[in-house]
């Protein structure tokens, strides 16, 4: 009989630079995962400074303080074999400064590190800026056991799977190492349909190298990058074992036994599965950077009533404050329904009227410019009015402002540049307004049902008088098409010759603006923001 080998998968979501937080974190999890007796203990990648740590890297003392930390689980690592992803100084004279490595300590010594050998660089990913490659495969022997090791973009390089960007074979060079086990500490990050891809890639692995596949996945948020977890293992063309989606857990199988745990449900529709990751990026994003409250504009249209919706998830009610600003051209469906959000979700709310400021600066504008101020400026003062207001507020309660934009009015730049497309997060940045609505009625299954009213009504800017966002843009079901098609790359979309060329024009003369937004919390396989690099000054 096989003798067992108990693996715990330590699905962490770390707070990046926070090297004693994320240290106790690790070490809390070998002392649960020794009383559980486990034998082979795996955490994320770079899980001791958190992925990704980007230019942290560079600061004074910060990767020797992380060794420091290292060096301390290694003295814990008694009878459980700890694998840690770690910073790794490059002690040579030339090449970059680091290793994305992984530790492997058992009875209080290091008995390897395996150095990341594929990094990254497209959307995303910038590893080559940090890290010099991995020139070796590693296979270590613990407890009589043939174990394997991988980071993340070790295995994303298999033939027929996805394009391959690297000549290195590196599943090729363990193919025939009679593996017992491959370990693949990992920091993918969330994206539509990319668990289901992972776990695809996952069989495929683990059927070329005759082994099970232990994929364990960082979860949480940082900054705009959303990690699901998902952490998952594999074996004979199943899943054995798996992590929850969007939270952290110490998910322990047997990769010798049938016995397993029970997999986690995971989100049913591709709206929840938004639902979920963007309330895990507005509660970290918050957290992580020391504040606790938020602010949201509620206009009575479908976006700020589903970020108020998800920042209740997020954050809980008590923790969102919601102001409705309007003026003469806001419809009295538009305030009631603002004020029957915030009601139905508890949440702090207050209509301030902005219609004397607006008409101080209609008042003032002849007599400083001669002339009477007229047409899109004079239209893009309410926001900015109101984008004053929210942020004062904001400073009053020590809270961040969340942005409401969505994906296809950032495309087309339909948002006021230091009015409506401010803030400290794009929460819908990622989103198409067709997806906006899908995600609201998601919501309302969770019991946070969006008025009938936003969901009815013809979306407006309600700049002007009976304006509607139709005329100025192509009718969002043809828009959203457009987004997909120019931004994320999805086959399929077809449009108008008309309303192409309008996109085009919109989408060319907006990247000013994209360059001056918030973080955006990615949901689909190209956002705006680090994984996007346009040129702003272009033809």
């Amino acid at each position: 009989m096989t003798p067992e080998l108990k693996i715990g998968l330590a699905q962490l979501n770390p707070t990046i630079g926070d090297l004693d937080g994320n240290l106790a974190k690790i070490l809390q999890r070998l002392q649960l995962a020794e009383k559980k007796g486990v034998d082979l203990l795996v955490f994320p990648e770079l899980s001791l400074t958190g992925y990704p740590p980007r230019d942290l890297l560079f600061e004074e003392a910060f990767v020797s303080r992380q060794l420091e930390a290292l060096a301390k689980i290694e003295k814990a690592s008694t009878s459980v074999a700890v694998f840690v992803g770690f910073v790794e100084p490059n002690p040579e004279p030339t090449g970059r400064p680091f290793f994305n490595s992984l530790a492997v300590m058992h009875e209080c010594k290091r008995v390897a590190t395996y150095r990341k050998r594929l990094l990254p660089y497209y959307d995303v990913f910038d590893e080559p800026r940090y890290f010099e490659p991995g020139a070796d495969p590693a296979i270590v022997e613990i407890k009589g056991r043939k174990i394997g090791l991988a980071i993340c973009e070790d295995i994303w390089n298999e033939k027929g799977f996805l394009n391959r960007l690297y000549a290195t074979e590196t599943m090729g060079d363990l193919e025939n190492a009679g593996l017992d086990v491959l370990i693949v500490p990992s920091a993918s990050p969330f994206h539509l349909f990319k668990h289901q891809a992972r776990e695809r890639l996952l069989f495929q692995v683990s059927q070329r190298l005759k082994a099970p596949v232990v994929f364990c996945n960082q979860v949480g948020a940082n900054d705009e990058l959303l990690f699901d977890g998902c952490s998952t293992v594999v074996a004979d063309q199943k899943v054995i074992a798996a992590g929850p989606a969007f939270e952290e857990a110490l998910v322990v199988c047997d990769v010798s036994t049938a016995e397993q745990p029970a997999l986690p449900v995971y989100p049913k529709s591709e709206a929840d599965w938004v639902v979920g990751a963007l309330e895990l990026g507005i509660r970290d994003y918050v957290h992580k950077c020391r504040a606790s409250n938020v602010v949201v504009g509620v206009s009575g249209g479908i976006d700020s009533a589903v970020v108020a919706a998800l920042a209740v998830r997020a954050l809980g009610r008590e923790h969102v404050y919601a102001l409705s600003l309007p003026t003469r051209y806001t419809s009295c469906g538009s305030k009631s329904d603002a004020r029957l959000l915030c009601e139905t979700l508890g949440i702090s709310f207050q209509e301030l009227g902005i219609e004397p400021l607006f008409e101080t600066y209609q008042s003032l504008w002849p007599q400083w410019f001669g002339h009477s101020l007229q047409g899109i400026a004079l239209e893009n003062v309410q926001p900015r009015i109101r984008m004053t207001l929210l942020m004062a507020l904001a400073n009053e309660k020590g809270a961040l402002l969340l942005n409401t934009s969505n994906k296809s009015e950032i495309a087309t730049g339909y948002a006021t540049l230091y009015g409506d497309s401010a803030g400290a997060l794009a929460v819908l940045g990622d989103l198409t307004k067709s997806q906006v609505y899908a995600v609201a009625r998601a919501l309302g299954h969770l019991g946070m049902p969006v008025p009938e009213g936003i969901l009815t009504r013809a979306p407006s800017a309600e700049l002007r008088e009976n304006q509607t966002d139709s005329q100025s843009l192509p009718e969002y079901d043809l828009l959203d098409t457009l987004v997909e098609h120019r931004v994320v790359g999805a086959r399929g979309a077809a449009s108008s010759v008309q309303d192409g060329a309008l996109f085009d024009r919109l989408y060319a003369l907006s990247e000013f603006k994209r360059a001056q937004l918030p973080p955006v919390l990615r949901v689909s396989r190209k956002a705006f923001g680090v994984g996007r690099r346009f040129p702003i000054a272009k033809r």
